[in-house]
């Protein structure tokens, strides 16, 4: 039946043509399906690297060498050497263990015991386990302020010539003949700089490589291992904290010790203040787990406390390097592994260096550590 022109006729016309749309529409949507969500947003600025260096076989270029100042460690090895040794190449065995019995080698870690529930270990410290990867092949230097570096295996070292860059989620494993620091900042240009849940290893035993160097740096919830010091520390503005520091290398043969032993450390402390090592588990050092010297400047307002601490001659060796006491030394609340290879000397220190010293125990007994004047 026709409908007379008019208001009417308009009204169905109209009422017509909402329902094409809006039956259009219902189509679109049914054919279309789900939005897809969009891609998450990134943290990672990679301005400095070539668009080739992710992904593919990994070629590893040793980097040029550079020379690596002695350490001011104030102590000295006597062990006897055997032939030399290079780590494991599993590295599920992160624990370090070696069986009952057998000495250390030229070149091979001192055995750490296994982690304890409540320090820092394979669980919490890291590279978190589900997190991808991607190599970068060579050294990488950062000059851009404020840089994140999220998610990478580095087989070279990180040098860091700007200020508050964050490195995370990263593996560096220092190649052989590059025998100096995984990641360093020890410039002018560095300050601010966080290193989180990374890790730092040596891809063979070689005197000379450390882990992390330098000074204005906050290093956390990292591992580093199979290295001579973990942790050097040359100036001022310093945190250590919940890290697991562990199995140093070990050489009586070591170049930059004019053919002496290695002072190997998990922590040295050559200049600097405002430094606080706090919440972290660390052993398996010959020389020192902590060695405060004056080598290059004073060092004042050092705070240990909350660790569990193990390793060296004497766990925590302070020296003053011929320039006076080192003052604001807290060293307090820590448990101490039975491991020194002086018998129960948890910390030395010269008399004229006076600490502050409480609710220090050996993690085994629970009884009181004292100290000893050296």
């Amino acid at each position: 039946m026709a409908v007379p022109p008019g208001p009417s006729r308009i009204l169905l016309l109209g009422i017509a043509a909402v329902l094409t749309v809006v039956a259009l529409s219902s189509t679109y949507v049914l054919t279309r399906g789900k939005p897809e969500d969009p891609a998450p947003r990134t943290e990672r600025n990679y301005s400095n690297l070539p668009p080739d260096d992710f992904g593919g076989p990994v070629t590893l270029t040793p980097a040029p060498s550079s020379s690596v100042s002695p350490s001011a460690s104030s102590t000295s090895s006597t062990k006897p050497s055997a032939s030399p040794s290079t780590r494991p190449s599993d590295r599920s065995n992160r624990s370090g263990d070696r069986p009952s019995g057998q000495e250390p080698r030229e070149g091979e870690p001192l055995s750490s015991p296994p982690p304890r529930g409540d320090s820092p270990g394979p669980r919490d410290t890291g590279v978190p386990p589900k997190k991808k990867l991607r190599v970068h092949r060579g050294d990488l230097v950062i000059r851009t302020p404020g840089e994140v570096v999220d998610g990478l295996e580095v087989h070279g070292r990180i040098s860091v010539e700007a200020p508050n860059v964050t490195i995370r989620n990263t593996l560096v494993i220092v190649p052989t003949g590059s025998e100096t620091a995984g990641i360093s900042n020890n410039n002018g240009n560095g300050a601010g700089m966080l290193v989180s849940n990374v890790e730092v290893t040596a891809e063979n035993a070689a005197p000379g490589v450390n882990g992390v160097v330098g000074h204005d740096f906050t290093l956390e919830s990292s591992e580093i291992h199979h290295v001579t010091d973990q942790v050097h520390i040359t100036g001022s503005n310093v945190t250590v904290r919940d890290n697991w520091l562990h199995d140093n290398y070990h050489f009586e043969n070591d170049p930059y010790q004019d053919g002496g032993a290695s002072h190997d450390d998990s922590i040295q402390i050559i200049g600097g203040s405002n430094i606080t090592i706090a919440d972290n588990r660390f052993d398996g050092a010959y020389n020192a787990g902590v060695q405060i010297t004056q080598s290059i400047g004073d060092v004042s307002d050092v705070t240990i406390r909350d660790n569990l601490l193990g390793g060296g001659g004497c766990t925590v060796n302070i020296a003053e390097k011929s320039r006076g006491p080192i003052r604001g030394t807290v060293i307090r609340d820590n448990r101490f592994l039975s491991d020194q290879r002086v018998d129960g000397c948890a910390i030395i220190h010269p008399s004229s260096t006076k600490i502050t010293h409480s609710g220090n125990v050996w993690d085994d007994t629970g009884r009181p550590v004292t100290l000893t004047r050296g």
